[in-house]
């Protein structure tokens, strides 16, 4: 065999198979614990956001300050724990009976009219695409062709929210086309009270048409920009998701497959769907992630370099925090939120004045490397604190539910304790990085310490997995503790070979 036969190999067993098969393995643990006790909606979409994040950005990462792959920015693990917990924030309990043929109006007391069952492929479609595809267009952020100027970002957040409102102005004036069997049902839409289903089921189709709305407007931003990369990551995490979600169907051809069983179907969906999800992201890798050639390194390199701290940074910075606080701000226990996302903002306003006023500590060479080391780092701490701090606290809140009851009594004395350890960790992350900063023309490795920071990632989150995963008298639950330790190892053996490669490299 050749030699550019066997690099070929090489290449898309490290560009395709084992990123797919790393996201995948992530996801049949992560997205399955992302329904179980403490956690749900956007806190459990958290959970899987940070341990994807901190995946991706860990495999596509060089030990050096020039990147050979696009998207191998710190900011990724804060981006993608940032989107996909905004996808969590919706429910999708109605759809799952369409595939049965059954639209229920009031389950509770048995009343339900036929639905061809082609609904619930439509709408774990809708659904499935923006689960998925929110996390990637803020993933696309961390990686665009070109800087990105303030007016710009302005625009990209213009875009996407506007659609998101569109698409509810569309929902609440023309509901016969977003309602299924509207048109017949008319009455019994107008009387949630009596039709309780159906009430649950509006509000659950408005969320997705919502963020379905909101995927769209992002990728509308990346078309006119003309930024083709950008464009083919988003559209194909969120197509292939919808694909895989449709396809699952809520799991319920399984009871007729293994009739009279006794198993959690409804959390082997779960863990099904985030399988789908990592595979969408792996293929996504493979299309948008390869290493650059020189020349697109070159022309990478040039537009990112030209995006130095100023105001207009500063604005962004403000703006993008701004944003992310108002989505963020309650599931972080309201007070202790406004203080995180204040210190934060206050930390921008720090950091650009001491750039601008004192001398700069430069090293001797090239130019500024690709992205300020600094903020880089900033990107990456943030990500972990968040995705991290919300999972321990929602998985031990998990484990006081199941094993000693009284769940609201435990969350708030968890978040006595949760709430300034957080600040405690805030306070010395900010610190290193205003007192010890790294020149910003460095050349070598800003996360020297990756490694450690990617198994703190996978072991929390593991750890947190079994914790919630019981009480271990019942199989059921012995059978996916067993199943996500052998997650854990599938996960763990091709992060230690991206380990190895990068140590050989």
């Amino acid at each position: 065999m050749s030699n550019n036969s066997r690099t070929r190999q090489r290449d898309f067993a490290h560009d395709l198979v084992l990123p797919a098969l790393l996201f995948a393995s992530l996801g049949g643990m992560t997205w399955a614990v992302r329904g179980c006790s403490g956690f749900g909606a956007l806190n459990g979409c958290v959970f899987a956001g940070v341990t994807w994040g901190a995946a991706w950005w860990f495999i596509a990462r060089d030990p050096s300050g020039r990147q050979s792959r696009r998207y191998a920015s710190g900011w990724i693990i804060l981006a993608v724990t940032v989107g996909v917990g905004l996808s969590g924030a919706r429910g999708w309990m109605q759809w799952p009976s369409f595939f049965n043929g059954r639209l229920q109006t009031n389950a509770p007391a048995g009343r339900w009219v036929p639905i061809p069952r082609m609904y619930g492929f439509i709408w774990l479609f809708i659904a499935g695409v923006p689960w998925a595809g929110i996390g990637a267009c803020l993933l696309a952020w961390c990686g665009s062709r070109r800087p990105t100027r303030a007016w710009q970002w302005a625009l990209r957040l213009a875009c996407g929210f506007g659609v998101s409102y569109l698409a509810l102005f569309l929902f609440n004036h023309f509901p016969e086309f977003f309602l299924p069997l509207y048109k017949t049902l008319k009455a019994q839409y107008m009387d949630f009270e009596s039709n309780p289903n159906l009430g649950r089921l509006t509000n659950d189709n408005r969320a997705a048409i919502r963020h379905l709305g909101l995927y769209l407007g992002f990728v509308l931003f990346e078309l006119g920009r003309k930024d083709w990369k950008n464009v083919m990551l988003i559209l194909t995490v969120g197509l292939v998701n919808g694909l895989g979600w449709a396809l699952c169907q809520n799991w319920q051809w399984a009871a007729s497959v293994w009739p009279g069983a006794s198993f959690n179907f409804w959390r082997c969906w779960e863990s099904s769907g985030g399988i789908s999800i990592g595979i969408a992201y792996g293929l996504a890798y493979y299309l948008v992630n390869r290493r650059m050639s020189e020349e697109e390194r070159a022309l990478q390199g040039r537009g990112l370099a030209n995006g130095r701290l100023s105001l207009e940074w500063l604005i962004v910075y403000l703006g993008l925090l701004s944003v992310t606080g108002f989505f963020f701000v309650e599931e972080l226990h309201g007070w202790w939120g406004a203080v995180y996302f204040d210190l934060g903002g206050a930390f921008g306003v720090g950091y650009y004045l001491l750039s601008r006023r004192l001398p700069e500590k430069r090293l001797a060479g090239p130019p500024e490397p690709c992205e300020d080391p600094n903020l880089e780092r900033l990107g990456a701490y943030l990500g972990q604190l968040l995705g991290l701090g919300m999972s321990i606290r929602n998985g031990l809140k998990g484990w006081f539910n199941i094993y000693k009851g009284n769940e609201e009594y435990w969350d708030g004395v968890l978040w006595n304790i949760a709430g300034p350890l957080m600040l405690l960790c805030l306070l010395v992350i900010l610190a290193r990085i205003l007192l010890r900063p790294l020149p910003r023309n460095f050349q070598g490795d800003a996360f020297p310490r990756a490694y450690r920071l990617i198994w703190l990632v996978l072991i929390v989150q593991n750890v947190i997995a079994q914790l919630i995963t019981g009480p271990l008298s019942s199989w059921q639950e012995v059978a996916f503790s067993i199943y996500y330790l052998l997650l854990f190892f599938i996960s763990a053996t091709i992060l230690y070979h991206f380990h190895y490669t990068k140590l050989s490299m």
